[in-house]
């Protein structure tokens, strides 16, 4: 099952549901999940109830607050992210006997988690929870309705911008697209904004300013303006010309450095 898989919940595939501990009351194999869309549950014991959603919001409310340690290890890993973003965004860790897992809660405008991602620091790869719960904008409960939106591309560029927000109380808001996109469920979000597209310097990230352009014009959506980082036109001491797949954190870094 895709969800309990992604969560590395252990369960036992049966001919209608899955089966798995409860994470309510503890019982072993007590919890029932369809495999209908929505993915019901209910708890044979505790008589707990929900569906996937739901699931997943008490499976990340049981991670431990992020500790002063972990912050540390991920920022060493993805030099210039400010480790208090992390805590203020609600990332969480998760310690295996090989790896650390990090939580990624993304919320709706509301405020209420609707997708977790996970970032493995070995292998430095983020993933999205699987569909139908898979959204990929990061930010949007921290929205302001401020006249430009900047758009950072993954999870580190994104914390970066929090950063910069919070410590210069910039108004402009900000949304992290986690790929070299931007979801078409969010695009209404852009209406009459001033947007800034921030995507890496590589094939992806201008590959994704042009399919965001696109798809802006093909939605009905109309944006005050649509700009983008011209990685071609940028000069830095530290370089002759830009590296590929030079980004954000990097230009922070570099920026940082001088």
């Amino acid at each position: 099952m895709k969800l309990l898989d992604h969560l590395g919940v252990p369960y036992s595939d049966n001919t209608d549901d899955y089966t798995t501990d409860c994470p309510f009351c503890g019982k072993e194999n007590k919890l029932s999940m369809s495999k209908q869309d929505g993915h019901v549950y209910q708890c044979w014991s505790c008589k707990e109830r929900g569906n996937a959603i739901t699931f997943m919001r008490h499976w990340y409310s049981s991670l431990p607050e992020l500790t002063k340690a972990q912050a540390v290890k991920f920022c060493q890993k993805k030099t210039g992210v400010d480790m208090h973003v992390l805590r203020r965004e609600g990332v969480r860790c998760e310690e295996t006997d090989t790896d650390s897992l990090y939580w990624f809660p993304v919320h709706n405008r509301e405020g209420n988690i609707i997708a977790l991602h996970k970032y493995v620091l070995s292998t430095n790869i983020a993933y999205a929870s699987p569909k139908p719960w898979n959204c990929s904008v990061l930010g949007l409960a921290n929205m302001a309705d401020e006249d430009t939106i900047w758009i950072a591309e993954g999870h580190a560029d994104y914390l970066i911008l929090r950063h910069l927000k919070n410590k210069h109380s910039a108004r402009f808001d900000v949304l992290g697209s986690c790929g070299s996109s931007f979801s078409g469920n969010y695009l209404h979000l852009l209406e009459g904004k001033h947007v800034v597209l921030l995507f890496d310097n590589d094939d992806a990230g201008r590959s994704g300013v042009k399919s965001v352009a696109k798809r802006i014009k093909a939605s009905g959506h109309s944006v005050a303006s649509l700009k983008h980082i011209d990685w071609s036109r940028m000069v830095l001491s530290s370089f002759s010309e830009i590296p590929e797949k030079f980004d954000l954190r990097d230009l922070f870094n570099e920026m940082v450095k001088s």
